[in-house]
């Protein structure tokens, strides 16, 4: 006999609505409350937003502006996937990943480049490791593809999603963040490492504070809650591609202990984490947002952003997996 999990797994898998006695957050003022409280005392600030299929929506401090990192991952890959139902792109086109085309930070990627030389492969398998692997190789490839940060950007704003900002791929948003500008040299990582080490601790601090107050490559709770709830309602994209992007948000693997561990027996959880560098015990960004799968069906957005924060790598997840019990125990 299958398990609830399995079954809810397979309704959205499969693309199918929410059967008709599917629940909802059933008090959403409660709901506020208890994640008021759970963020309250807490260091940094820390947005939230969770959406029914009912259109409801609860929301913590979700207007204000939070770094997307890895976040523009799922983004990016659903543009992707836009582009090819308008017939802009073919999925299945091949595309050699050369030295030159490699990223940096987390890219596995670059290790398959060095052992191989060249990595062959296409757009549907480089979505895939953008999303599951977070790398980082994987997205810049698929931006350039695409045309540029400005249309990825276009997309969501396109789909009437307001509140989302793409301005950089990863290269020059990581090494502007550590007060560098990007350089053909630094898809080697060792060069890079060496790079950011020269950079003058008053320079350092000068560009993480600027990345702090930055809008660029923000999204607000909101606005994030309201492009996974176009995309679990099968608005976002085509019914295949709908499909497709919420198999692949399915299997990522990059921080378990955040959406994923506050969720109880039967859910499913499909989802895309974001983290930055923490300089001097302070971590600007801090993310998972994905798609809530009840054992009956029925789905919950739900985005979590902590940031500007110097609680440990184990106290933000925590923070990110209460919201997600809050929000789950919220839905009858």
């Amino acid at each position: 006999m299958k398990s609830a999990g399995f079954l809810a797994a397979v309704v959205w898998l499969l693309g199918m609505p929410a059967v008709s006695h599917a629940g909802a957050i059933a008090d959403p003022a409660a709901l506020k409350h208890r994640l008021e409280a759970l963020v309250q005392g807490k260091d940094g600030r820390v947005g939230i937003c969770a959406q029914d299929q009912k259109g409801t929506a609860v929301c913590v401090r979700g207007e204000e502006r939070f770094s997307l990192q890895s976040v523009v991952k799922l983004i990016a890959g659903a543009a992707v996937f836009d582009a090819a139902d308008r017939g802009l792109t073919d999925l299945k086109e091949p595309i050699v990943v050369k030295p030159e085309n490699l990223s940096l930070s987390v890219q596995p990627l670059a290790k398959i480049v060095e052992r191989e030389g060249v990595f062959r492969t296409n757009a549907d398998d480089l979505v895939r490791r953008a999303i599951v692997d977070s790398d980082s190789a994987a997205v810049d490839i698929l931006i350039e593809r695409l045309g540029g940060p400005a249309k990825v950007d276009q997309f969501a704003e396109g789909k009437g999603i307001l509140g989302i900002r793409v301005d950089r791929d990863e290269r020059h948003l990581q090494t502007e963040t550590v007060g560098l500008r990007w350089k053909p040299d630094y898809v080697d990582a060792k060069v890079l490492q060496k790079a950011m080490k020269a950079v003058p601790e008053a320079e350092r601090d000068a560009a993480f504070e600027a990345y702090q107050k930055d809008p660029r490559d923000t999204a607000t709770p909101r606005a994030m809650t309201e492009f996974l709830a176009a995309l679990m309602n099968g608005k976002l994209l085509s019914t295949g591609s709908t499909q497709k992007l919420l198999a692949i948000m399915a299997e990522t693997v990059t921080f378990p202990d955040r959406l994923r561990a506050g969720t109880g027996e039967g859910w499913a959880v499909a989802h895309k984490t974001g983290t930055s560098r923490t300089w001097k015990g302070v971590n600007v960004a801090t993310n998972d947002v994905g798609i809530l799968t009840a054992p009956d069906g029925g789905k919950i957005a739900v985005a979590v952003f902590v940031a500007d924060s110097r609680e440990t790598p184990t106290q933000r997840s925590a923070i990110i997996a209460g919201a997600a019990q809050a929000v789950t125990e919220a839905y009858r």
